[in-house]
């Protein structure tokens, strides 16, 4: 069996609403996720995809059980260097729009006091992993780009540190399909190229097949199958497996 560098372990997690009622947004989860691989968390709105992934980064703690990171429980560990080892992009890129393409990537090696010749090296390297080049780009700003192009400048921020480990919450959900065809291209020579650990959220099963190595369905907190394409195709585990497929692929890419 190949380690898993991030597992959650019967994790609960309860939120307050607005009115004080009780919320269970994950109800004794427990998921491996392997060294390497891209791991697709797919589920209805509300079932708690999000809330996982934000356990990791210790954006939110759990209520009960443990995320381990590197086996670790993720508790334990200083939560601003935690996050400096955990690439995070949101689905709007979270870019500051007052600042440039090139200060919004290398905001993090300028927190981290790197030499300014050092990190505007890395801006123009990353710029380039993400198919924007530098001359181009580095100075706009966000206002001055498409949907896509500010997606990838918030992946490209994600990697300024090479962390090890990318979350990754609904990236592409915003793009219009043909951006975000050509996007997901895009992703997997990106993957390939960085090999990176990545938790990637997404409510398109297609999108899943796509992009992951694995696929872990989510329904009401709980993690109810895991596995490849080829898994879910065959042997779903159970009725809301088939439903949630029928109901959210189209049939050339369940069969494709």
């Amino acid at each position: 069996m190949v380690a898993a560098v991030i597992e959650f372990s019967e994790v609960t997690k309860r939120f307050r609403d607005s009115r004080g009622r009780e919320i269970l947004a994950l109800d004794r989860m427990s998921l491996r996720v392997e060294s390497g691989e891209t791991l697709c968390l797919i589920g209805s709105s509300g079932c708690g995809k999000t809330t996982a992934i934000r356990l990791v980064n210790r954006l939110i703690e759990p209520s009960r059980g443990s995320v381990m990171l590197d086996s670790r429980d993720v508790r334990t560990l200083d939560p601003i260097g935690l996050r400096r080892r955990i690439g995070y992009v949101i689905q709007t890129g979270g870019l500051f729009p007052h600042m440039t393409v090139a200060r919004n990537i290398g905001l993090l090696c300028e927190v981290e006091k790197w030499a300014p010749g050092d990190l505007r090296r890395r801006v123009h390297e990353l710029l380039e992993l993400v198919n924007l080049p530098p001359g181009d780009f580095a100075h706009r700003y966000p206002r001055d780009l498409s949907g896509g192009q500010r997606q990838r400048v918030g992946v490209a921020r994600a990697l300024a540190l090479d962390p090890p480990y990318v979350l990754m919450d609904e990236p592409f959900g915003a793009l219009d399909p043909i951006s975000r065809d050509r996007i997901h291209e895009e992703f997997l020579q990106l993957r390939d190229r960085v090999r990176k650990t990545i938790i990637l959220v997404t409510h398109d099963m297609a999108e899943a097949f796509k992009l992951a190595d694995r696929i872990a369905l989510m329904d009401r907190g709980q993690v109810v199958q895991v596995g490849r394409k080829e898994d879910f195709r065959r042997n779903p585990a159970t009725p809301f497996v088939s439903d949630f497929l029928g109901s959210h692929l189209h049939e050339g890419a369940f069969h494709g």
